[in-house]
């Protein structure tokens, strides 16, 4: 779905801005400016500030993801856009954002060496997306998403899987292992390749129980079996000419390495603080030519907040969180929502009740854990595990969890129906992107296809009485409400006209609840799904990650930013280096 521009506040210091721009033009190559030498090597600083309608990251598990292309004028990122991540791409010397079509739940994007093509990783698989046309390209299955490094010759490095190696994709799509784990040193993964300015030697992360074999290490595509460790720091490595940055607590530290060896060579120097990290040893910094962009270790908690139908505060649903999608119970006092957990760092279903402060663990598997939803007698609850299986497990979290489904790609939940005989998930396709499925609850009945097509159908929600599906579709441009009758689709109407997702039924189905942006709306509706009028009913304040609406409509939960963590600007360095670092061949 192409995007229209959007303005981003770049907050920097005049002569940032005016060295940007002249150092766009041409931006493949330097220019020689009117400075002396030592004044252009001069460190500025300044702030990098995303569009206001976006929220940086790509869920949990990957919350910067900023990537620098190779001449340092161009940044792309994941980023949610009234709940849907994909891609956006920045021009950092004119301004100009857009969001790139086809990059829908991206992460952990990379660039090719000649700033054409970008990397990412979505749905369990490795892609590409040339940017001239906007094309994308599935190389390989990956799961979950642990970085990727490109070089000249075409051979991408990436980490296929949580408890490998790396591995060698040729032009030619041959697969072959790079790596291979040192289980005598208690290794357990191979993460975040980077190449040096070679483009035959990779440094990595390697992650092991062994401390003094965990860290940072170097090796070769001519001969894998033999490596050299950088260094002891147990985050993502990143490459900037003949310069390693790690982090040091909360200090980005750059080490000069040897211009033949790449083996650290002088003294490691202090060019960042704070600077944070992913969950993942991910590192919060991404550099190219003579600009680094580094980012805060902020908090990521999130508070539930009850409201009244008007916006009113009516109180919080336990301590705040790192929680994502939530769904009210039919008795509308518990709520599941997915959290991370504190410990584990892994995505897990709890169940919240009132304001107790400790929540009740529903899901037992250590891996992604997420998109709950009720039965309408409020007895049991279902969701993904693993981004492939649909469970269910009674809420009481006594017995046992079972699997009601399995599917290959990744699914999402979005509702189950009031009669209990149907769930609806969410399945993307490679040439219909996000479809909608019915997946029967009797015995041996096979999911079936409800909305398809080259847009996007996301955020389904069965109406009280099972006759209609509400649900959001971008074939308009961008996320609008629709409602269609339901087993069979035919009978389709539009709700909104200026965006919306995430549809909420009340309990007599004579009102539709949706979100878009800060804002949360009401749609009345006739029961032949004919809107008598939309109603904006409050703003937040501050962009809603997901929401609910008590079975009467009295009253709504949001999941919202917590008070005292407001998100920080990321830092923006020009010149960050003196001598600034080897521009990549």
């Amino acid at each position: 779905m192409k995007q229209p521009p959007v303005d981003v506040k770049l907050t920097v210091y005049p002569l940032l801005t005016a060295l940007l721009a002249a150092l766009a033009w041409p931006a493949c190559r330097p220019v020689e400016l009117a400075e002396p030498a030592a004044q252009r090597q001069t460190p500025l600083r300044g702030s990098w500030i995303p569009p206001d309608t976006v929220e940086v990251g790509a869920g949990a598990e990957h919350p910067f993801g900023l990537a620098l292309g190779p001449n340092g004028r161009q940044l792309v990122y994941p980023a949610a856009q009234a709940g849907r991540v994909t891609l956006w791409l920045h021009d950092l010397a004119t301004g100009a954002t857009r969001s790139l079509p086809s990059t829908e739940r991206a992460a952990a994007p990379f660039w090719s060496p000649d700033g054409l093509h970008i990397g990412f990783f979505s749905d369990g698989r490795l892609r590409t997306i040339e940017l001239s046309s906007g094309a994308t390209r599935d190389l390989a299955e990956a799961q979950p998403e642990r970085g990727g490094a490109w070089n000249a010759d075409g051979d991408i490095i990436f980490a296929p899987d949580v408890s490998g190696g790396l591995v060698r994709r040729a032009t030619d799509g041959t697969l072959t292992p790079l790596t291979t784990l040192d289980h005598a040193s208690g290794e357990t993964a191979h993460s975040w390749p980077a190449f040096m300015p070679d483009g035959r030697h990779v440094a990595y992360l390697a992650t092991a129980g062994d401390r003094a074999h965990a860290g940072i290490w170097l090796t070769s595509l001519a001969d894998p079996d033999t490596r050299t460790r950088l260094s002891a720091a147990d985050v993502q490595p990143v490459i900037a000419g003949h310069t390693l940055l790690f982090l040091s607590d909360a200090a980005l530290m750059a080490q000069p390495l040897d211009p033949t060896t790449f083996v650290p060579a002088g003294r490691p120097a202090l060019v960042g603080l704070p600077a944070g990290r992913g969950p993942l040893g991910q590192l919060f910094a991404t550099a190219a030519a003579d600009v680094l962009i580094y980012g805060a270790p902020g908090s990521r908690l999130r508070e539930l907040r009850w409201v009244s139908r008007g916006g009113d505060p009516l109180g919080r649903a336990g301590e705040a969180a790192e929680s994502w999608d939530l769904r009210i119970a039919p008795d509308g006092r518990r709520v599941a929502v997915t959290e991370l957990d504190p410990q584990l760092r892994t995505l897990d279903v709890w169940i919240r009740e009132g304001t107790q402060p400790v929540p009740t663990r529903l899901s037992l598997g250590t891996d992604i854990d997420e998109s709950a939803t009720w039965s309408t007698d409020g007895q049991r609850v279902a969701w993904v595990g693993k981004r492939r299986h649909i469970m269910i497990r009674g809420a009481g979290a006594v017995l046992p969890e079972q699997i009601s489904a399995t599917f290959d790609p990744p699914v999402q939940l979005w509702d189950w129906s009031r009669d209990g005989r149907f769930l609806l998930v969410g399945r993307g396709d490679a040439e219909t992107r996000d479809d909608l499925w019915v997946v029967p609850q009797a015995a041996g009945a096979q999911p079936t296809k409800y909305a398809a097509g080259s847009f996007n159908q996301t955020y389904g929600a069965f109406s009280p009485n099972g006759r209609w599906v509400a649900f959001a579709s971008d074939e308009s441009g961008q996320p609008e409400i629709y409602i269609d009758s339901f087993p069979v689709p035919g009978k389709r109407v539009r709700v909104t006209t200026a965006g919306g997702i995430e549809p909420r039924w009340r309990r007599d189905g004579r009102e539709l609840y949706f979100r878009r942006g800060s804002e949360v709306h009401a749609v009345r509706v006739t029961d032949d799904m004919t809107v008598a009028a939309v109603e904006r009913l409050f703003d937040a304040g501050a962009i809603i990650r997901a929401f609910d609406a008590v079975p009467d409509g009295t009253r709504f939960l949001l999941n919202l930013p917590a008070s005292d963590t407001a998100p920080r600007a990321a830092t923006m360095v020009v010149n960050w280096l003196n001598p600034p670092p080897a521009p990549t061949p």
